[in-house]
């Protein structure tokens, strides 16, 4: 988990957002506290990447560079399964 964070933190130093991982629990997403990184924006959030259980969501991420990333966001969902 610690490994995730830091790359969470890299992602939100390089595009200036807000970016956290959460689980799918039913029809809602519960929050992972340690799994963030950013400053809060308090803008709407929007959902890079999900894999049925997991997703990643971010605020203020950039929307033509979304392709950079989301390799790396759904290797990183794929270890939580």
């Amino acid at each position: 988990m610690l490994d995730f964070k830091k790359i969470l933190e890299k992602i939100a130093e390089k595009y200036d957002c807000k970016i956290w991982i959460s689980e799918k629990i039913g029809r809602r997403w519960s929050f992972y506290k340690d799994l963030k990184a950013g400053r809060e924006k308090f803008l709407p959030a929007q959902l890079l990447v999900e894999n049925g259980r997991f997703g990643v969501f971010a605020e203020d991420f950039p929307e033509d560079r979304k392709d950079e990333v989301i390799p790396l966001l759904k290797k990183i969902l794929e270890e939580l399964e």
